[in-house]
């Protein structure tokens, strides 16, 4: 009897420890500067901080956008913070790749029909 109890909970252990929480992969943080490497190779750059702030920026202009964002499945949503009045917020695909590589909905759309593209960032 006593090598019953022992049996069932060493089973009880395993399967407890085979458990985990790993099915939500927003767990992976942003942090630090990604350069887009496609379509449009050094365009654009992402510099994540803080958490929820990330910060777009370009080679040659001075001007930088200021978002905080929220990544919910495979959706970034980015909020503008220079317009508190509008309620204006982006939600674009989103896909990590690694700890250093990222995919997202393009943030140049074009205008017309055109299917969507996306956009390649990288440490």
């Amino acid at each position: 009897m006593k090598k019953l109890k022992i049996i069932t909970l060493l089973f009880l252990t395993g399967i407890y420890s085979s458990c985990n929480n790993d099915d939500n992969n927003n767990t992976q943080a942003l942090s630090g500067i990604y350069s887009e490497t496609s379509p449009v190779s050094g365009r654009c750059q992402l510099n994540f901080k803080n958490g929820n702030t990330v910060i777009k920026s370009e080679p040659n202009n001075s001007t930088e956008d200021v978002f905080t964002y929220v990544i919910i499945g495979n959706v970034i949503k980015l909020t503008p913070t220079w317009d508190n009045t509008a309620a204006q917020e982006f939600e674009l695909e989103f896909e990590i790749k690694n700890n250093s590589k990222f995919e997202i909905e393009n943030l140049y759309p074009s205008v017309g029909i055109n299917p969507t593209t996306y956009m390649t960032f990288e440490k």
